[in-house]
């Protein structure tokens, strides 16, 4: 299928319900049009399609401009402010750059030298210079779009720990010095905390997604895992749940096969699957109690490969997970890369749409099929 065939497929795609109402009544039992769906990094694709940069991103003016895009075109509907994997560590002192048109990244972090928890003070979200305005522009966004609902995602905290101290130097740390890094992972579950009181005390109760890719098993052993990152993990998500009365939501990139057992112990309703994994064998250990969410290829398909490659690859995933027992929710296996092509993402709904149609909990559609 070219662009122009795409494009006049798409002419047809006019959602009776929103992209939350699709969940909602999905995750009831009910029948929907199609099986829900959510791109990682939306914003980033249509961003692009507007012709504006990373940057412009943080305008809340052209914020708008995207959201209104996603509502006008897709009936996608949600508000985000989040806390990229660094924000916490530009917070409490670690520099970074933000590229014009690219992710940002740290030029220096506090802890380069030595693990030293006098470095660092908890940061207040009202009046610390990095998170204050961002919990301003999550205010204008909710008062321009007062129906929607808005979340905030957060880091898991050894990856919030990961932006204080290089993560070289904080693997070195699990073996040298686990009692100082256990310092500064309550530090980081303080200071996340912090985070996600101050964002119910402005918005209500709200939903949190955790993104922890430090915690994969590419990254940590099995040992360091139970020691290091899932008990420090399970305590925020616990937290949020006490807080606010609605599980969080996990994704990790990377490999997390090993874990997966722990995951259905964790006050979340739904993990996000990295592509580098199968979608079929994650579904099978943990649809008896999760909600299975993924995986697209958001590289090599999404960002790199042609209209056809995004339709098949969402067929396969449909194919491998439709069915799972708690549900599923057909999603990108990571965040969707800068320039992210619009027509990629017009294939994966066009796709969705049409092989995943008339979708009900549990059930495989009879659509992909056809």
């Amino acid at each position: 299928m070219n662009k122009e065939e795409l494009k006049e497929e798409m002419k047809s795609y006019k959602p009776e319900i929103t992209s939350s109402e699709r969940i909602s009544k999905y995750l009831s039992g009910e029948r929907v049009d199609h099986i829900p769906f959510a791109i990682m990094s939306t914003n980033r694709i249509i961003a692009n399609h507007l012709n504006y940069t990373i940057s412009d991103m943080e305008d809340v003016d052209k914020l708008s401009d995207i959201i209104q895009y996603k509502y006008d075109n897709y009936k996608i509907v949600g508000l985000t402010e989040e806390l990229s994997l660094r924000t916490m560590g530009h917070a409490v002192g670690s520099k970074l750059i933000f590229p014009e048109d690219d992710i940002d990244y740290i030029e220096e972090f506090v802890m380069d030298d030595k693990l030293d928890m006098n470095l660092i003070d908890l940061p207040d979200p009202y009046t610390n210079e990095i998170l204050a305005p961002k919990l301003e522009r999550a205010r204008i966004q909710k008062e321009r779009f007062p129906n929607m609902a808005i979340e905030t995602e957060i880091p898991g905290p050894i990856t919030t720990a990961a932006a204080i101290r290089p993560i070289e130097k904080l693997l070195r740390d699990l073996r040298k010095n686990p009692q100082g890094v256990k310092e500064l992972l309550d530090f980081c579950f303080e200071a996340n905390m912090k985070w996600a009181k101050a964002f119910k005390k402005e918005f209500g109760p709200t939903s949190v997604m955790v993104v922890d890719p430090v915690g994969c098993d590419d990254i940590l052993s099995p040992k360091q895992v139970e020691e290091f990152s899932m008990p420090y993990l399970k305590k925020q998500l616990s937290a949020y749940y006490e807080l606010n009365g609605i599980k969080a939501n996990l994704h990790i990139c990377g490999h997390t096969k090993k874990q997966w057992k722990y995951f259905k112990d964790l006050d979340i309703d739904f993990f996000s699957v990295d592509n580098c994994e199968d979608l079929e064998e994650c579904k099978k250990e943990i649809e008896d109690k999760l909600i299975v969410v993924g995986n697209i290829p958001p590289v090599e398909v999404m960002r790199y490969g042609s209209i056809d490659d995004v339709i098949e690859s969402v067929k396969t995933c449909i194919k491998k997970a439709a069915d799972a027992k708690c549900g599923y929710i057909a999603a990108t296996g990571c965040g969707s890369p800068v320039k992210t092509p619009i027509e990629n993402l017009d294939a994966f709904i066009y796709a969705i749409n049409k092989y995943g149609k008339n979708a009900k909990l549990g059930e495989m559609p009879e659509a992909i099929n056809e």
